[in-house]
């Protein structure tokens, strides 16, 4: 492609573009180069870098000194127009896919793994990974930067997948990372608590996730009215004549469950949907589960999927890495690995082990470093409300010191006591295993799918799953 088509402007040659890049390590001969500004890092920075690479033109947001051979264009935009021009390069993918877009705090990769495992040739992208259900590629993020999205999105294309279910961050939206991409469908999930380090504040988190609703290219949202801004989402965008199928515990929406047993294997209860009535039959814990599951039915119903099919499907839903995985062997406690890293989260987790399984509930559980600090005596408030017993250690601290993170989340247990400081996570879920008699369950949150720990720049591996299987003398 032409560098001055790609661009969309006239003041540019036409050099010839093979590929895009905002990584100067991946640059190969030919491609164009986007220099932008980063949270972290500046990727002005690397310009030299790309050229030594073969970096065929640069496209920066602001002047680069020095003389090149190439052309250097400038666009102080870049950032809003990245996604435009990924596409274009790309040759649009999203127009061709049917795109389902989910946002909320907690609950989207659930959703639109769920998607992706109930409707035809549906493909996912979101925290655990990216591809077809059952032979994910590695993401780095919940919603990649621009280029990547475009790219996977062309990926999928040639997958032969007709449809996507793409979890989309906060970020992504503040950022304009999915800024180009034509979603068909906006899910809504919830809100509470989470990044407000980088939003600034809960009203400011709420207008991002809103940002998800204005897109064009809607033709229908699927929103979790039990939550005020659900609610609030539903109002205005009815008043734009846009299609809403709603879900919930209320009677008047669209899709609708009552809940008859909890048990060890999962829940089981009867939907009331305006496309029928049928029991379900779900390997998940929780209402929060329940609730995740109700989002996808709705979508899958009003795309035109049958309710029988659908609850045919929801008995083999597969499972979701790090989402509230259960380990039990004969004679030993019960173990869960969940990725809940939010006060809602946290509780919701809790209470679904609550629920299902009886015995003592142990949790072992930390906060990220170099991030929202508020949400950690909070955190800790929850587990001591919930919990028989807590063991405090670390999950990805960063740069931050461990024992100014653990202090925070204790100041949240008040006069509670029946906690333990062991900073070294795999000795705490250790003791907490080897505390635990065989009626009790240890949930280890926070980390999920994860496979390292962030810990003073460095990424170590570590994996709650392969530790805990191991721990419990369990084998695949």
């Amino acid at each position: 492609m032409q560098l001055n088509e790609l661009l969309d402007r006239t003041d540019v040659d036409p050099v010839k573009v093979g590929g895009i890049c905002v990584d100067s390590r991946e640059v190969t001969p030919g491609d164009l180069f986007f220099a932008m500004q980063g949270s972290t890092v500046d990727g002005h920075d690397f310009v030299e870098e790309a050229l030594r690479r073969g970096a065929a033109a640069v496209c920066a947001e602001r002047q680069i000194t020095g003389s090149f051979d190439v052309p250097i264009v400038v666009d102080p935009n870049l950032a809003v127009q990245l996604s435009a021009i990924a596409g274009r390069f790309c040759n649009e993918p999203s127009e061709s896919l049917f795109c389902i877009g989910v946002t909320g705090t907690n609950g989207k990769t659930s959703i639109a793994h769920h998607c992706a495992a109930l409707m035809e040739r549906t493909g996912f992208m979101g925290t655990i990974g990216w591809g077809v259900i059952g032979n994910l590629r590695p993401s780095h993020l919940t919603t990649e930067n621009a280029v990547t999205v475009q790219k996977r999105l062309r990926s999928l294309c040639s997958m032969n997948q007709r449809s996507v279910a793409m979890e989309v961050s906060s970020h992504a939206l503040e950022q304009n990372r999915v800024a180009d991409v034509s979603f068909d469908v906006a899910v809504f999930s919830n809100l509470s608590r989470d990044h407000i380090d980088y939003h600034g504040g809960m009203d400011e988190y709420a207008v991002a996730k809103r940002k998800l609703f204005e897109f064009g290219s809607l033709t229908a949202a699927v929103i979790n009215t039990d939550e005020a801004f659900g609610r609030e989402l539903v109002s205005r965008l009815r008043a734009r004549d846009l299609t809403c199928v709603t879900y919930g515990t209320t009677e008047e929406v669209d899709v609708r469950w009552i809940v008859d047993k909890y048990t060890r294997e999962g829940v089981y209860g009867r939907w009331y949907t305006k496309w029928g009535e049928a029991d379900f039959d779900l390997p998940l814990f929780g209402d929060f589960s329940v609730s995740n599951v109700a989002a996808a039915v709705g979508i899958a119903l009003h795309r035109g999927y049958a309710l029988s099919e659908v609850t045919a499907l929801l008995k083999r839903l597969p499972y979701i890495p790090g989402r509230m995985e259960m380990y039990r062997i004969d004679g030993k406690p019960a173990a869960v690995v969940d990725y809940a890293h939010t006060p809602e989260a946290l509780r919701l987790a809790l209470s679904a082990i609550r629920t299902h399984v009886g015995g003592r509930l142990i949790c072992v559980f930390g906060c990220g470093g170099d991030r929202d600090q508020g949400k950690r005596p909070m955190m800790g408030a929850v587990v001591a409300g919930q919990a028989d017993m807590a063991i405090v250690t670390t999950d990805n601290p960063r740069s931050e010191k461990v024992d100014c993170i653990n202090k925070q989340i204790v100041d949240g247990f008040g006069n509670w006591d029946a906690y333990r400081l062991i900073p070294d996570r795999a000795a705490a879920v250790r003791e907490a295993v080897h505390a635990a008699s065989s009626d009790d369950v240890v949930l280890i949150a926070g980390k999920g799918h994860e496979n390292t720990q962030e810990i003073k720049g460095e990424k170590n591996v570590f994996d709650d799953r392969d530790f805990v299987k191991n721990l419990l003398g369990l084998t695949d």
